[in-house]
């Protein structure tokens, strides 16, 4: 996922120095956080308070952001990450969410009307994620 939120700063990043609202372009000052630090321990709420503070800084608060390239979605309007877990499917969401590593692969792909056949085994994946 970092690789993703990363691409959303570059992007905002180019758009701002294209319309000339920034002077330096985004020099990937929040992907030091997606690397373990000297204790092996990810710190996530560092990078999310740099996402988000660079966000803002490149397109807007929250609510107001603006991009011609990406269209930001308000996530009190929709279920845009919804953790697939005590809630299961029942709630209406944009994007269904498994996450962990105590998937139900085989439930999975019945829910979403696919064949074993044909597919990758996810087990094998799983053990080098």
């Amino acid at each position: 996922q970092g690789p993703f939120d990363e691409t959303v700063l570059e992007m905002l990043s180019m758009e701002a120095m294209a319309a000339n609202d920034i002077n330096e372009s985004y020099d990937s000052e929040c992907a030091q956080f997606l690397f373990p630090n000297s204790k092996g321990h990810h710190d996530l709420a560092r990078y999310a308070m740099c996402w988000w503070r660079t966000t803002e800084s490149l397109s807007g608060p929250f609510g107001e952001r603006r991009s011609q390239v990406i269209r930001f979605l308000d996530p009190r309007q929709y279920d845009v990450n919804h953790v697939v877990g005590a809630r299961g499917l029942s709630d209406p969401a944009l994007l269904y969410h498994f996450a962990g590593r105590s998937k139900d692969w085989d439930a999975m792909l019945q829910t979403f009307g696919l064949e074993r056949e044909g597919t990758s085994d996810c087990r094998e994946v799983l053990k080098y994620v």
